[in-house]
């Protein structure tokens, strides 16, 4: 380990080649399955979409997450949050 990937984690930052690499596999994992590039952000934006309509519905507060290329769960788990009183 060098000096600059003791830097990095001590300042909480993948190194670029660890970040690249996850990408990559995100790209290829959703290309296996016929996905298109913009697919999962086209379902993000229509989630968001759908929840604007609920008034009692905190759309800032919202969370997608997509699990991570190695993952078995092929899951988009969503934290939605109500505004409170």
């Amino acid at each position: 380990m060098g000096f600059m990937d003791r830097v990095r984690i001590v300042f909480g930052r993948e190194p670029a080649k660890e970040v690249a690499k996850k990408r990559l596999q995100l790209i290829l994992k959703y290309d296996r399955a016929g996905l298109p590039p913009n697919a999962i952000e086209a379902v993000k934006e229509a989630i968001l979409n759908s929840l604007r309509e609920f008034p009692f519905i905190d759309i800032e507060g919202v969370n997608i997450h997509i699990p991570d290329p190695d993952a078995e769960s092929g899951k988009i788990e969503i934290e939605v949050p109500v505004k409170s009183k």
